[in-house]
């Protein structure tokens, strides 16, 4: 008369969802866990070492919208469903990549070469964290590592 219910597979099966939930955001990302950022095509007389950036550890304390963005009359108009493995335009490089070209600092934000672009977004971020008692780096070596 009454269906016995099996509670220790609806307790797995609930196990399995959540762990999955929560790793989804490291499967979906547009980006690799790490990676190196050389840009020795674009700037082929650097003075410091690349940057090995970890991706996954900057998913933990920020939103993607801290750093990827897309401007058009000075507003970012990127989504997080534009976010997805194979986008255009997801790395710095896909927009402000243009070998010998150099804006003023004061100009449009959205025309920053590709070293403005970063220089402007990692320290600008870094800073803002330092008041927060913040463990990342704060100078140019702590980030431009041998």
């Amino acid at each position: 008369m009454f269906k016995k219910i099996n509670y220790p597979w609806k307790i797995f099966a609930g196990g399995v969802l959540a762990v999955a939930l929560m790793l989804a955001p490291h499967f979906i990302s547009a980006q690799m866990p790490e990676y190196l950022i050389d840009n020795e095509d674009v700037y082929t007389s650097k003075k410091k070492p690349s940057v090995l950036f970890d991706h996954d550890l900057h998913m933990a304390v920020a939103d993607c919208m801290d750093c990827h963005h897309h401007y058009k009359d000075g507003e970012n108009v990127l989504e997080h469903h534009d976010l997805y493995e194979g986008a255009e335009g997801v790395m710095c490089r896909d927009c402000h990549a243009e070998p010998g070209t150099r804006f003023q600092e004061d100009h449009d934000p959205t025309e920053k070469d590709l070293e403005q672009a970063y220089h402007a977004q990692c320290i600008t971020c870094h800073r803002d964290m330092a008041g927060e008692d913040a463990t990342g780096p704060r100078t140019c070596m702590g980030c431009h590592q041998e």
